[in-house]
């Protein structure tokens, strides 16, 4: 028999109190915590970059603490709910990771270059030189 991580029932009844209250239960926080760190964990791949990993916990608990309110219907099923918002502010920010680092800064941008006699843009990786006044 397989182990159950956490109680779906509770989960419902403190997702009911949160729509009540207007903002979400400790409960409700707490568990979105706990699986975005097992998701985070287990489901993507950060090569042991521990920053990386801290940033997709923080961006699903974000999405989630701001988002489930306006997504939850009683009845349906609220830690179905709060997985995949979890799995999808994760999935997002891996993705927005072509364009930007870790804290949001952009890491690429277009650069006009002549090719074969005409202009064309492309874009490149910035290099990011904090001691490049020096040399000026």
């Amino acid at each position: 028999m397989k182990k159950r991580k956490y109680n779906k029932e509770e989960v419902e009844i403190q997702a009911i109190e949160s729509m009540n209250q207007g903002y979400m239960t400790e409960f409700l926080g707490r568990f979105t915590m706990d699986r975005s760190i097992e998701i985070a964990k287990h489901s993507f791949y950060t090569r042991g970059d521990e920053e990386l990993l801290q940033s997709l916990v923080d961006e699903a608990v974000m999405r989630v603490c701001e988002k489930f309110l306006h997504y939850y219907k009683p009845g349906k099923s609220a830690a179905n709910l709060i997985i995949s918002m979890v799995y999808s502010a994760m999935y997002n920010k891996i993705t927005s990771l072509k364009w930007s680092d870790v804290y949001g800064h952009r890491i690429k941008g277009p650069v006009s270059v002549i090719e074969d006699g005409s202009r064309k843009i492309r874009y490149e990786k910035y290099i990011k030189d904090d001691n490049i006044s020096k040399d000026l």
